[in-house]
């Protein structure tokens, strides 16, 4: 017997549900949301007001933070190695590492799931045309351990792959796994160096800053080959 509700109608339904909350709300604060909303992006461009802000929230902080590390990975212009940073600055190494995973475990289940229903549109929409013509191999097959790759890149779009991969026919959960897990490492040597700085302990903090300078430089200069090495890689794997 056939369920109910197929998986694909029930995400179209539930959007259907969200959109027309939203509508609703935005109809009725329309100028006041736009208001906010140009305040939110002015905000997003000042480091030490978004801190202040954060900070204010006082008990709610971590959830604000959450919340800026979600939309970070989702839509919003800020790199998220200065969210992460700050994260760290903010909470220290575990509570920071913690709150950033959780918001970008969540954003990127938010950018996979907008590609997986509203396919390219979606995708056109956050990604840019170089970056999707520069990954479209990807689309078509799963390719979990080279996408796994591609997220363990430092400096490299994981925020765009997430939106490209929901183009695939990558399990949601296979791709939450290899995301998640694949974004640890960058993450952690953010949060370790926001949280030196909050520390004062600066030596530590330019030793962790040069490593990181050090290997995105790497990465930088044989970014071509690298990415090279990986696209023959999954032509192999065919």
């Amino acid at each position: 017997m056939r369920p109910l509700f197929q998986p694909k109608l029930k995400w179209v339904i539930l959007i259907c549900l969200l959109g027309g909350i939203v509508a609703f709300i935005f109809d009725r604060y329309r100028a006041k949301l736009w208001v906010e909303a140009g305040r939110f992006y002015n905000l997003l461009q000042d480091p030490h007001r978004l801190k202040e802000t954060i900070t204010s929230f006082g008990p709610y902080s971590p959830l604000i933070y959450i919340l800026l590390q979600l939309s970070q990975v989702v839509a919003t212009p800020i790199p998220g190695g200065a969210v992460e940073f700050l994260g760290g600055y903010l909470f220290g190494v575990k509570a920071g590492l913690l709150y950033s995973m959780i918001g970008s475990l969540v954003g990127s289940w938010l950018a996979f799931g907008m590609a997986r229903l509203f396919k390219r549109w979606a995708v056109e929409k956050f990604v840019s045309p170089k970056t999707m013509k520069k990954f479209d191999y990807l689309i078509g097959h799963e390719g979990v351990i080279l996408s796994f790759l591609l997220f363990l890149i430092p400096g490299f779009p994981k925020d765009a792959l997430c939106y490209i991969l929901g183009l695939t026919p990558m399990h949601l959960g296979i791709f939450l796994i290899i995301s998640t897990i694949g974004r640890i490492p960058g993450t952690l040597m953010a949060t370790l160096q926001g949280a030196k700085a909050f520390e004062h302990q600066y030596k530590l903090f330019l030793i962790l800053s040069g490593i990181s300078a050090l290997v995105i430089l790497v990465f930088y200069i044989y970014h071509e080959e690298i990415h090279g090495w990986i696209k023959k890689l999954n032509e192999v794997r065919r």
